[in-house]
């Protein structure tokens, strides 16, 4: 962060972060709006991130999202439970950094709302498949 200040200055810097944040704003309403998703948090004056969750139980679960996503389109999105007195909430998150423009941000919605259609067609991974090596917290 100190190295692209020094680079583009107050103003550049500010205008950077700007549009990583309105771009983090658009796909947060995208995926809201898209009634597959809910929102995990405001994400007000905080970093530019979503963070969210299957809304309702579809048949399969944030983890089969993240591998249909990676396995068909490349897009490496996170899935994790959270620490202990909460491991049972399941959530993704997507960091928005300053190389996705708006319609990258856009292009992850269509392709995160394509990969619960096909989900829902498909149905979740096997559970073999899912079974996870490491577990807890630091992980």
């Amino acid at each position: 962060q100190y190295y692209m200040f020094c680079r583009l200055g107050h103003a550049g810097y500010r205008e950077a972060i700007g549009a990583m944040k309105q771009n983090a704003e658009y796909l947060a309403r995208q995926l809201s709006e898209s009634g597959r998703f809910e929102l995990v948090g405001d994400g007000a004056e905080q970093l530019p991130l979503v963070c969210f969750r299957v809304a309702g139980d579809p048949g399969f679960d944030e983890f089969d999202i993240a591998g249909q996503l990676a396995a068909e389109r490349g897009w490496m999105l996170p899935a994790y439970t959270m620490p202990p007195d909460a491991q049972e909430v399941t959530v993704m998150r997507a960091l928005v950094r300053s190389n996705i423009s708006r319609s990258s941000a856009q292009t992850l919605a269509g392709d995160l709302a394509e990969a619960c259609t096909i989900l829902d067609k498909k149905g979740r991974l096997h559970e073999d498949m899912r079974q996870r090596v490491k577990t807890g917290t630091g992980y």
